[in-house]
């Protein structure tokens, strides 16, 4: 596996990991459509949360959390309708977050942004 692939997995793992700490339940990793492809689904409550994760070894290209445009915002928001669609399960609200990592010297740092609109 190349190690940018690699690098994606291992943010991706982190931010389960983060996540369920945070109290999360996750309902569905790299769901999948014609349309594209989330991250991680997952449950707050009675909101359905859409995760985009970011995970970046160095700044050369710019932040993890820079690199999440509005357009994929709002590509995200229609992908989570999607997702709902096929789930049949409702919830109160939407949110799409983004967890960004970072990784310096062998050690990731994780921040994790909210509600993006």
């Amino acid at each position: 596996m190349a190690a940018k692939d690699e690098l994606g997995k291992t943010g991706e793992r982190l931010a389960v990991d983060f996540l369920r700490a945070a109290g999360m339940e996750v309902l569905s990793r790299n769901w999948r459509c014609g349309a594209g492809e989330i991250d991680i689904v997952a449950r707050d409550g009675r909101v359905l949360v859409v995760v985009e994760v970011k995970t970046r070894s160095g700044r050369s290209h710019g932040t993890a959390l820079e690199s999440v445009t509005q357009e994929k915002v709002l590509r995200l928001r229609s992908l989570a309708g999607r997702w709902l669609a096929a789930q049949g399960e409702w919830f109160d609200s939407i949110r799409v977050d983004v967890i960004a990592l970072e990784r310096f010297a062998g050690d990731f740092s994780i921040r994790h942004e909210r509600g993006l609109v």
